[in-house]
C-alpha cells in the first residue's frame, strides 16, 4: 500500500513537473526572442520567399521572406499574453457568477443560472462572428470575446463547489450566527473553492491559447502583420503541401503549449484527489 502511494505521489509529481519545464521552456522562449534570432519579425526579404528551414532559417520562411522562427517567437509571447489577460478575465467573472448563482437571493440565482446555460448553449464561434461583424477586429474585442467565451464556463465549476460547501455545518453555523453572507462566502467557501481555481485556471489558459489562435485563423484576431500562432498558420493555408513548415510548425507550438497546461492542470487536480482520500483514511 504505502509502494503503490509512493509510486502514484511520484507519478503525480512528475506530470506536474514536466508540464511545468515545457510551459516554462515555451514562456522564456517567446518573452526572449532576441536570444534565438535576431532577426526582425515584420523584415521582408523578397530573395528570401517560402524557404525551407535550414541553417540560416531553422523554421524556414513565409510567403514574402520573413523568418518564421522569429515571428513564432514574438508572436508566442503576445497570444500568452492575451490568453493569460483572457483567461484571468474569464475565471474572475465565471468565479463572481458562480458564487451569485449559489448565495445570491433567488431571483440572481435563477437569472445567472440562465445566463450560465444560454452562454454555455451559443457556439462561440458565431458570438465571435456576429462581434467582429459589427466592430472592427482589435487586441481588446479579442479579450472581450475571450472573457464572453470562458466565463460560463468557470462560473459552473465554481457553481457545482459552491454548492457542496453551502450545505456543509460552517455555513450553516454562520447563517445561524447572522454572519453577512457576502463575508461568509469570501473569508470562509471561497478560500475552499481557490483550489480548484487554481486547477481551473491551467484548464482555461489552454482554452484561450486555442481559441485565441483560433479567432487569429479565421482573420478575427490579431490582424497582420502582427505575428500570432493562427495567424502565421493563416498565411500558410493556402501552401500546406508546398510549404508545410507556415502551418506545421506554429500548430506545433499551440498542440506543446496546450499540452503543457493540460498536463499541468491534470497533474494538480489528481494531486488534490490524491491528498483527499490521504485525509480521509487518516
Amino acid at each position: 500500500m504505502i509502494i503503490n502511494n509512493m509510486a502514484k505521489k511520484f507519478y503525480l509529481n512528475t506530470q506536474i513537473i514536466f508540464g511545468g519545464i515545457l510551459f516554462t521552456l515555451i514562456v522564456l522562449t517567446s518573452f526572449q526572442a532576441q536570444l534565438l534570432t535576431n532577426a526582425d519579425p515584420f523584415g521582408i526579404d523578397l530573395g528570401a520567399i517560402r524557404q525551407a528551414p535550414s541553417l540560416a532559417h531553422p523554421f524556414g520562411t513565409d510567403g514574402v521572406g520573413r523568418d518564421v522562427l522569429t515571428r513564432i517567437a514574438h508572436g508566442g509571447g503576445l497570444s500568452l499574453q492575451i490568453a493569460g489577460i483572457g483567461m484571468i478575465g474569464s475565471l474572475f467573472v465565471g468565479s463572481i457568477a458562480g458564487l451569485l448563482a449559489v448565495f445570491a437571493p433567488k431571483p440572481i440565482r435563477w437569472s445567472v443560472e440562465r445566463a450560465i446555460d444560454i452562454q454555455l448553449a451559443f457556439p462561440y464561434v458565431l458570438l465571435a462572428i456576429a462581434i467582429t461583424s459589427a466592430v472592427r477586429p482589435s487586441v481588446n474585442i479579442l479579450i472581450i470575446l475571450m472573457v464572453l467565451a470562458g466565463w460560463a464556463a468557470s462560473a459552473r465549476v465554481v457553481r457545482s463547489i459552491a454548492l457542496q460547501e453551502r450545505g456543509k455545518d460552517y455555513v450553516k453555523a454562520a447563517a445561524v450566527l447572522g454572519i453577512p453572507t457576502i463575508r461568509m462566502v469570501m473569508l470562509h467557501v471561497f478560500p475552499t473553492i481557490w483550489p480548484s481555481v487554481v486547477v481551473l485556471a491551467a484548464m482555461q489558459m489552454a482554452a484561450m491559447i486555442v481559441f485565441e489562435s483560433t479567432l487569429s485563423f479565421l482573420g478575427m484576431g490579431i490582424q497582420p502583420p502582427t505575428p500570432s500562432w493562427g495567424g502565421i498558420m493563416l498565411d500558410g493555408k493556402n501552401f500546406i503541401t508546398s510549404a508545410w513548415w507556415l502551418t506545421t510548425i506554429p500548430g506545433l507550438a499551440i498542440v506543446l503549449t496546450s499540452l503543457s497546461l493540460i498536463l499541468i492542470g491534470e497533474g494538480l487536480q489528481k494531486r488534490s484527489l490524491f491528498l483527499r482520500s490521504k485525509e480521509s483514511d487518516s
